[in-house]
């Protein structure tokens, strides 16, 4: 009887100091996650009609203006929901799916602040567009934290006005 009380316990303790706070952070995140892809879907629609190019070419058509540097940048961070599955998954091997979702915003949020930026500068498009990404680690052990940091970078152009 004593051990089925141990059992019991124990069962107890793992749901109140691991599962339930899992739970929570998951509900966290997933909130502050939704909010932040309502935002970026909302503003990727007001800035639809700005062009980005890798290519460096630009309209040979057209008189170029004026041009100028632009950039956007953005480091975003995993909830501990997503950490404490993604070093589950990274035990057995295989795509650690709950890292995809925080890699997109962080791609998407820098891309929006970078065509802000040229939209400030009355810009027509963005040309010799580049993005790199970086995973942030820390500890003696260098593990991956779920912090990801995307720069985008290329050259706003505005064409002469006919």
């Amino acid at each position: 009887m004593e051990d089925l009380i141990g059992i019991f316990v124990g069962i107890i303790v793992l749901l109140l100091f691991t599962v339930v706070p899992l739970f929570i952070w998951y509900k966290i995140g997933k909130h502050f996650e939704d909010k932040h892809f309502v935002d970026i879907i909302e503003r990727e629609k007001r800035m639809i009609d700005l062009a980005v190019t890798p290519s460096d070419t630009i309209d040979p058509n057209r008189r170029v203006e004026a041009v100028g540097m632009v950039t956007g940048h953005v480091v975003i961070g995993s909830d501990p929901f997503k950490r404490y599955i993604a070093s589950l998954v990274n035990l057995i091997g295989g795509r650690i799916s709950v890292f995809e979702a925080p890699l997109d915003r962080a791609r998407r949020e820098s891309m929006l602040r970078m065509k802000e930026q040229a939209l400030r500068l009355k810009a027509d498009e963005v040309v010799n567009f580049r993005m790199e990404t970086m995973s942030i680690c820390g500890g003696k052990s260098d593990q991956p934290l779920g912090i990801v940091e995307v720069v985008v970078y290329g050259t706003a152009v505005r064409y002469a006005r006919s």
